[in-house]
């Protein structure tokens, strides 16, 4: 099972709320039971590697906290707090009110925060406002973004370097009388 976990106060105590995501029939289809070992089993049986994983929030779920995941999280509902995962996929109707800390991001809804990440998705339907930073970016036509938009170079970008040519070097001749 996956849960998120967040911690904040209410009242003059401290809540911590403890909720199994992965029985949420969201639409990134059925749950994914976690068999170990970077592995599980999908809804066939199959043993599918870790990196097919998801944790879906659905519509009707509101998170008040921070969210740290190692795999992809798909949100259909609000999150108020930061976000931190691989791979982020906002649906249309889902809002982020928080910074956003993504190898990947697709925006369809609506975020109010930062966005640092590696690849940038902005879907038609998109609209962020705050700071931006990437490295691969698309916007459909529609989408809209208010903030300081920040490129950073991939780090294969960073390691090239321009080095100047060696002098060529002519090869000495030698005659034979």
């Amino acid at each position: 099972m996956y849960y998120y976990r967040s911690t904040g106060t209410f009242g003059a105590g401290e809540l911590e709320a403890k909720m199994d995501i992965s029985e949420h029939s969201g639409s990134a289809g059925p749950p994914v039971r976690a068999n170990g070992a970077g592995r599980s089993d999908g809804p066939d049986g199959q043993a599918r590697p870790e990196e097919d994983l998801m944790s879906v929030i659905g519509a009707d779920i509101l998170v008040t906290g921070d969210i740290e995941a190692e795999i992809d999280l798909h949100v259909e509902g609000r999150v108020l707090g930061n976000v931190r995962c691989a791979t982020l996929i906002l649906g249309e109707r889902s809002s982020v009110t928080g910074n956003v800390v993504a190898e990947r991001v697709r925006v369809s809804g609506t975020v109010e925060g930062g966005i640092e990440t590696t690849d940038l998705a902005i879907e038609a339907t998109a609209r962020v406002k705050g700071d931006v930073t990437y490295s691969r970016l698309r916007i459909a036509n529609g989408g809209v973004i208010q903030g300081t938009m920040t490129h950073k170079p991939l780090d294969e970008e960073a390691k090239l370097t321009l080095v100047e040519a060696e002098p060529e070097v002519k090869p000495k001749v030698h005659f034979i009388e």
